[in-house]
C-alpha cells in the first residue's frame, strides 16, 4: 500500500493517515499547531499524495475559516458538524462515581467494539483511525471508564496543541448511556486541559447527533 505519513517533523502543514485501513484513501487535515493551509499548500499535498498512490482524500473536521482554500482545491462537502467551544474558565464538576484509568494496549478491541456501536459506519474508527485520533497532536490523553472486574463502559482522546485543547473521540457503550459516563469522561478532559495550560478546548459533533450535542452543551 501507499506510504501516506509524509516525511515528519515540524514543518509539515498536514496530518495524513489511510482511512479504515484502505492503502487508496487518504485522511487530509490541517496540523492543528500550523496556521491554516493556503489553496496552494493543499493542490501541492494532494499531488503528493497522488504520486504515493492515493486515489480518493477526505478531510478532518474543518472550521468554516479553513473551508475556502479546499473548497478551491476541488474538495467538496460532504457533512455538516457542529463545533462546539468550551472557555475553561467554569468547568463541570468530575464524577467521582465513575471509575476511570489510562487506556492499555489490551483495551484496544473492547474500545473498538464500543466505537462501531456508538457510531454509523461511515465514522466508526478501526485500529490505525484510532491511533491517528492518539497520534494527531502533540500531547493526548487516553482514558476509559470501567474496567476489571466490569467492562469497558467508554472512552475518550483528548489532545492539546499549545494552548489549545481538542475532545478528539469519545464513545460510549449504547447500552450504558443516562448513567452518566459521557459526563464524566467530558470533565476528566477539560479538567487535565487545564491543568496542562490549554486556555480553550474545542470538540465536533455531528449535527443529526441530538444526544452529543445535548451533552457538550450540558
Amino acid at each position: 500500500g501507499a506510504r501516506v505519513g509524509g516525511p515528519p517533523g515540524p514543518r509539515r502543514r498536514f496530518h495524513v493517515s489511510a482511512w479504515r485501513g484502505d492503502p487508496h484513501v487518504a485522511v487530509l487535515s490541517p496540523a492543528p499547531d500550523h496556521p491554516g493551509p493556503g489553496a496552494s499548500a493543499i493542490r501541492a499535498e494532494l499531488a503528493r499524495l497522488h504520486a504515493a498512490g492515493i486515489r480518493r482524500v477526505l478531510t478532518g473536521a474543518l472550521h468554516e475559516a479553513e473551508l475556502g482554500p479546499f473548497l478551491e482545491s476541488g474538495f467538496h462537502e460532504h457533512e455538516r458538524l457542529h463545533l462546539l467551544r468550551h472557555d475553561l474558565v467554569r468547568l463541570p464538576e468530575e464524577v467521582a462515581s465513575v471509575r476511570m484509568r489510562r487506556a492499555w494496549r489490551r483495551d484496544l478491541p473492547a474500545v473498538l467494539d464500543i466505537d462501531a456501536r456508538a457510531f454509523d459506519e461511515f465514522w466508526a474508527l478501526d485500529r490505525r483511525g484510532l491511533d491517528d485520533a492518539v497520534r494527531a497532536t502533540p500531547v493526548a490523553r487516553f482514558r476509559v471508564t470501567g474496567g476489571l472486574p466490569r467492562p469497558i463502559s467508554g472512552y475518550a482522546v483528548t489532545g492539546l496543541a499549545a494552548d489549545r485543547g481538542y475532545l478528539q473521540r469519545l464513545a460510549v457503550d449504547p447500552s450504558r448511556h443516562r448513567e452518566g459516563i459521557g459526563r464524566a469522561l467530558v470533565a476528566d478532559a477539560l479538567v487535565w486541559l487545564r491543568r496542562r495550560g490549554a486556555r480553550v478546548a474545542m470538540v465536533n459533533t455531528q449535527e443529526r447527533n441530538a444526544g452529543a450535542l445535548t451533552l457538550y452543551r450540558a
